[in-house]
């Protein structure tokens, strides 16, 4: 099934590919505002977050991915998980170290 949000989200990496996090963040903004828990837009707001210098904001908003990530990899081993789950983990501790 393809993500209802693809184009939006390809629309907001590209953003952040650009250098520009403001606009970035508002398209991952307004992704989660239709749909809370959607793990894509979360990350990419985590990483907007860390490039305008929000560490903490970037902290919670990865803390709040990975928790969501953990919940799908106890419902069924996935290989996209796993790595999301390690990327989190670094993102984290990046911020923490910020």
């Amino acid at each position: 099934m393809e993500d209802q949000y693809a184009a939006q989200l390809g629309q907001a990496w590209a953003l952040l590919r650009q250098g520009n996090a403001a606009n970035a963040a508002s398209e991952f903004e307004q992704i989660l505002k239709s749909a809370p828990n959607h793990i894509d837009a979360l990350y990419g707001l985590g990483l907007t977050r860390a490039a305008q210098g929000q560490t903490q904001s970037a902290e919670t908003t990865f803390q709040q991915c990975l928790e969501l990530v953990e919940k799908e990899r106890a419902a069924g081993f996935n290989d996209r998980w796993e790595m999301l789950q390690r990327m989190l983990k670094q993102r984290i501790k990046e911020t923490k170290s910020a």
